[in-house]
């Protein structure tokens, strides 16, 4: 398992670790026990108004996938998610090459007498978001045009695709499921039964053939050039699986009997996304946001009493704090010791939360739209030069609304960020919120990964929501 791997698949599970060892939290999620007694004489503690607006994150700005410097492409996400009254629809499609190991390949160097029984697709799941109940469907294309495996794909992109080799129909959680097959067990497998005629097809070059497609890499690719892994519009399906691209479990496995001595005996050989010749890979994710909560409130272009966030690829918020210029006039240069930007999840009329749920984390970065780019909080959540965000925040947490129901909360530090507009004029750049996969710089050399692609939305009080507003809370001194 590659390092990038383990920092994804771990990352989550430390933060909550960390959190919790956090024991003198009080009345805010960040700094407390660093700030001093708040006599209202020399020290104050006041919140200023924030401005939203929300938006669709435009295809220019989805990220791309490609392979990092173990050769690893991370999880993939495939399904059907039909019914998310909040946030519409999404559906998620796998264009992907399985190939041999080396060239020339063989089976048994026999041709002539190989006789297949199956071939399977394997994709090594993983988890799912949504509704594991409903029966998700998915169709197996053989594609007509190349997938690169040294080229970095974006989200949007596809490739064509022709001939139906297969299909099945599942619930998703069956997928953990044990599965006895011959002398041993399988779990956590989606299995896609395909065509025998595909499966003769191959077999029967074997090494018999000189110009045959198991001769070598180029040859091969001219004659498979991928497979695209479709979900099947069903209204029963309402979930989003993910699935390990990079584990030997996620395969193209060939079932076969030959004559060995006189007598027929069983074997399978192995096509592998992963090998010494990688395969192509695209993850392709489309949204649909058509009669949805997010598209009413979004199209207004206004500011917003209610704000969607939806992981990547989804929705963003862009804030505005104008109330800090205000508070620099009115204030001068003061001391800050904490400035915390605070949001609640609202509970609308569509939430769905036993089956969507919010995102683990969210980020927060300026807006430098004079140079065309975002702007990380060095200070605030870069210490030692590395994010941070027991540090900086925006790791999920829980409270109580109005009503007494337990919805998610997020907080982030952005003290130093504040302290340099008051002090130093530093430029008060609007705010991106959002919930990335990953987040990267050009001006830095920094990269990290932050949640799992399609995993959680949330909808959040604006600053102008009358019980649950999103604000920014000051803690300061005079000079």
């Amino acid at each position: 398992m590659s390092l990038q791997r383990l920092l994804k698949a771990f990352f989550p599970l430390f933060i909550l670790i960390v959190s919790i060892g956090c024991t003198k939290v009080k009345n805010t999620d960040i700094g407390v026990d660093l700030l001093p007694d708040i006599d209202n004489v020399n020290t104050f503690d006041t919140t200023l108004s924030v401005s939203v607006q929300g938006d669709f994150t435009p295809d220019s700005l989805l990220p791309k996938v490609t392979r990092d410097i173990y050769g690893d492409v991370g999880d993939f996400v495939l399904g059907q998610l039909s019914n998310d009254p909040v946030f519409g629809s999404t559906t998620a499609s796998i264009f992907c090459e399985m190939k041999p190991s080396e060239y020339p390949f063989q089976f048994q160097n026999v041709p002539d007498s190989l006789y297949l029984d199956s071939v399977i697709l394997t994709l090594k799941y993983r988890s799912t978001y949504g509704d594991t109940n409903g029966v998700q469907g998915v169709d197996v294309y053989r594609a007509t045009d190349f997938i690169r495996p040294d080229s970095a794909y974006p989200l949007s992109s596809s490739v064509a695709y022709g001939e139906l080799l297969g299909s099945t129909k599942f619930a998703p959680s069956v997928l953990n499921d044990s599965l006895y097959l011959g002398t041993f067990n399988t779990k956590d497998q989606l299995r896609i039964s395909l065509k025998a005629v595909f499966g003769r097809s191959l077999i029967s070059f074997d090494t018999g053939f000189a110009k045959g497609p198991l001769k070598s890499d180029s040859l091969f690719r001219n004659f498979l050039k991928g497979f695209a892994i479709i979900p099947q519009k069903l209204n029963t399906a309402n979930a989003l699986m993910t699935f390990d691209m990079d584990d030997t479990t996620t395969h193209l496995r060939f079932y076969y009997r030959y004559t060995k001595n006189g007598d027929l005996d069983t074997a399978y050989k192995t096509f592998s996304f992963k090998n010494l010749k990688p395969g192509g890979a695209i993850n392709q994710i489309k949204r649909s946001y058509d009669n949805s909560e997010v598209r009413n409130i979004i199209s207004k272009k206004q500011s917003d009493s209610l704000v969607y966030i939806q992981s990547t690829p989804g929705t963003f918020a862009k804030i505005s704090m104008k109330a800090v210029d205000a508070f620099k006039q009115r204030k001068g240069n003061v001391i800050v010791h904490l400035a915390e930007m605070s949001m609640e999840e609202v509970i609308t009329s569509g939430k769905r939360g036993d089956i969507f749920s919010a995102p683990a984390f969210l980020y927060l970065e300026g807006i430098d739209s004079a140079a065309n780019r975002f702007v990380p909080f060095t200070a605030d959540g870069f210490p030692g030069g590395t994010y941070d965000p027991t540090f900086f925040g925006g790791m999920k947490k829980t409270t109580l609304d109005p009503k007494s129901r337990t919805v998610a909360k997020y907080a982030m530090n952005i003290t130093r960020y504040i302290q340099g507009i008051l002090t130093r004029n530093n430029p008060n750049y609007p705010l991106k919120l959002h919930s990335p996969y990953v987040v990267s710089y050009s001006t830095q050399v920094t990269s990290f990964y932050l949640n799992p692609l399609c995993r959680g939305a949330v909808v959040l009080g604006g600053g102008s929501h009358p019980s649950q507003r999103m604000k920014l809370r000051l803690v300061y001194s005079k000079l």
